[in-house]
């Protein structure tokens, strides 16, 4: 998104994060603990007008469940405090998650943007609600700004590098025996496209993004030409355990995603955000798998 923003002549971009960046861009890029007030400092200085915020990522692959608490809920505080001091803000953006609705046995079919689901939540997924409590409040007290949350189902590419996706591309998956999720997911390309769109045209709310579409991970597993390796619950966790090393092992929100699913309404992210995705779930898991002729 920083590589395709800098292309614009009227842009300049400010990127912050706690770990270097793998891409190359010429833009400024500040590298801080997000958790800090120094964080904060270097926010209040450089004085945006917009914000996206996307540190709502789960990292405790990389860092540990200790740090998931302070990346995510605290590194939101730091940024939202800021934002209270500077009255060039006027558009802020931040990246969600559909995991925010948790998954479950009793969770319903199809989830909306209202939906209140029964779920027990991961840490993770309390995180996630925390960052968007905050935003609510915020809303209120500053009126001026326009608050766009993005609820991003599962983000899979030919090219993005999360654990979700390191597991789709194990040449034998593992899955739960007995579980056959219904997922639904969104392209790379179009989240970053989704986030340009809500830079562009700022809009109140919260809003579900998804390709249309949903698959069951066996027919994900099928188009990818992978082996659906089942496995019992208890060989499963062993599993998870062996890929740590490799990455490729899920976080618990994932591990109940591969097993009980999840699929949301979208209707809002097109009718009220205005924003439409390239690919469907079919042709984007086949675009994932580098099978889907013509695509980049």
């Amino acid at each position: 998104m920083v590589r395709s923003l800098e292309s614009r002549s009227d842009t300049e971009v400010f990127a912050v994060d706690e770990i270097e960046p793998r891409i190359d861009f010429a833009s400024d890029f500040h590298l801080s603990n997000l958790d800090m007030l120094e964080f904060a400092k270097h926010v209040v200085s450089v004085r945006p007008n917009t914000v996206v915020h996307l540190q709502t990522l789960d990292r405790s692959v990389l860092f540990g469940p200790d740090h998931l608490q302070s990346s995510v809920v605290l590194g939101a505080q730091a940024l939202f405090g800021a934002i209270g001091r500077l009255p060039e803000v006027h558009n802020v953006i931040v990246r969600s998650d559909t995991a925010v609705y948790g998954s479950g046995p009793r969770n319903p079919s199809v989830v909306r943007e209202t939906t209140i689901t029964p779920a027990r939540l991961t840490r993770y997924e309390r995180s996630l609600r925390a960052v968007e409590s905050a935003v609510s409040q915020l809303e209120e007290e500053l009126p001026h700004i326009t608050f766009t949350v993005l609820r991003f189902n599962p983000i899979i590419g030919a090219n993005i590098d999360t654990p979700l996706s390191r597991y789709l591309q194990l040449p034998a998956v593992p899955t739960l025996l007995g579980s056959d999720p219904r997922l639904q997911f969104m392209h790379e390309d179009d989240a970053v496209g989704a986030l340009e769109h809500a830079i562009d045209h700022p809009t109140s709310g919260a809003f579900n993004l998804g390709a249309s579409g949903q698959l069951y991970l066996s027919r994900v597993l099928r188009l990818g030409k992978r082996l659906n390796q089942r496995l019992p619950s208890r060989q499963f966790r062993y599993a998870m355990r062996a890929l740590r090393p490799f990455g490729a092992s899920l976080p618990n929100h994932l591990v109940n995603l591969v097993k009980y699913g999840r699929v949301t309404d979208t209707r809002l992210m097109r009718e009220s955000l205005g924003f439409e995705p390239s690919l469907n779930c079919r042709r984007l898991v086949l675009a994932t798998y580098g099978r889907l002729p013509g695509l980049g």
